[in-house]
């Protein structure tokens, strides 16, 4: 198919033979797109944005375009879309808001029709974002995390590896790994299909569980718990617990959603 005669690119575009271009897509200057990418009809590519090897864009994407911030003075900033990520029908992703910084999608990615990476968002591989989700600015995702359709995520917010969150949540705080996240944001349980579907092992499965019990089961403080699971953990999917719970939080960490605030459970299970 070769680039559709409708479609405009600037000559100093860096695409590869092998990509098709679909009608009335805009390609600015400085954009690359890699090997065997498919760019659907309206697609406008812009900015200091690179699009991975084997993605497929559709209709009307917007990838790199400038960041909704109104600090943001059209300085150098860079989006870049990992391989074999799909990008369904009107999804955005604008570039980083800071000079020379970059907003991040990885390889794998499933973006659903809609759904808008805010700038300075990084997002690690295989992440599902369903119909109308919304990240704010500077979020940060890890590996194998999927947001059900219209979640909203609060800027600065991380979700850790393998998390789930619910259609329709506010995610106003930081989400450990391996952890389900129900409307309200807060936390309802181990994601323990994720975990299945993941093959986990055995041992990994048991440990989160201890885990989750210590974090969100006991009297402790939140940071008490986590200083004694420091003690406790030995398995990769452990250690890569520990090692979020223990990163300074900008955003604080979410609570279990089945206590109530009234007992002062809340408290003890998240940091300001």
């Amino acid at each position: 198919m070769g680039i559709h005669s409708t479609a405009i690119v600037d000559r100093k575009a860096e695409i590869d033979p092998s990509v098709e271009v679909g009608p009335f897509c805009v390609i600015d200057a400085h954009v690359h797109v890699d090997a065997n990418c498919r760019l659907y009809q309206g697609v406008y590519l812009t900015g200091w944005t690179r699009i991975g090897p084997g993605c497929e864009l559709h209709p009307h994407v917007i990838v790199g375009h400038a960041p909704q911030d109104t600090k943001y003075l059209g300085e150098r900033s860079y989006c870049r879309i990992g391989r074999r990520t799909i990008l369904r029908e009107n999804v955005t992703i604008h570039r980083g808001a800071i000079p020379e910084s970059e907003t991040i999608v990885g390889e794998e990615c499933f973006l659903l029709g809609g759904s808008h990476v805010a700038h300075n968002c990084v997002l690690g591989n295989r992440v599902t974002l369903i119909n109308n989700v919304l990240l704010g600015g500077h979020v940060d995702i890890a590996d194998r995390v999927t947001l059900g359709g219209g979640a909203g995520v609060h800027q600065f917010v991380r979700i850790g590896e393998l998390a789930m969150i619910s259609g329709t949540a506010r995610v106003t705080m930081d989400i450990p790994p391996f952890m389900l996240v129900g409307d309200q944001g807060r936390i309802a349980g181990l994601n323990r299909v994720g975990m299945r579907r993941a093959e986990l092992p055995r041992e990994d499965a048991a440990e989160l569980r201890d885990a989750f019990r210590l974090l969100y089961g006991s009297d402790l403080m939140f940071r008490d718990a986590v200083d004694r699971l420091s003690h406790r953990v030995r398995t990769p999917s452990g250690l890569t617990l520990l090692e979020f719970v223990r990163k300074e939080s900008r955003r604080g960490f979410a609570g279990r959603s089945r206590r109530r605030q009234s007992d002062g459970a809340d408290e003890r299970n998240h940091t300001e």
